[in-house]
């Protein structure tokens, strides 16, 4: 055999090669792809849907809450405000 077929034959066999492991790779990682898309732990999209609408709720809810919040310190504080002006205005309660 002379060198010039025996070039041809490496070069042949080599990309060969190269082919197989580069499609292998392809297919592995197309498969992790796959498997991180679409695990059994998907979400369907109405699911995800109820969970932004739950979520939107919730936010609505606490800003609702804060606003009680505020509220219910205004009213404490006008409380005490009239409770220590009743008890400067009436000198007879204390002793």
């Amino acid at each position: 055999m002379d060198i010039g077929g025996f070039l041809v034959m490496l070069i042949a066999f080599t990309g060969a090669a190269v082919t197989v492991i580069w499609v292998i790779s392809q297919s592995i990682m197309r498969l992790k792809r796959m498997d991180a898309t679409s695990g059994p732990n998907q979400l369907t999209p109405e699911e995800i849907d109820a969970i932004r609408a739950w979520l939107a709720e919730q936010d609505h809810r606490d800003a609702r809450i804060a606003e009680l919040e505020e509220r219910l310190d205004f009213a404490e504080r006008v409380l005490g405000r009239t409770r220590e002006a009743q008890q400067l205005g009436n000198p007879s309660d204390k002793p």
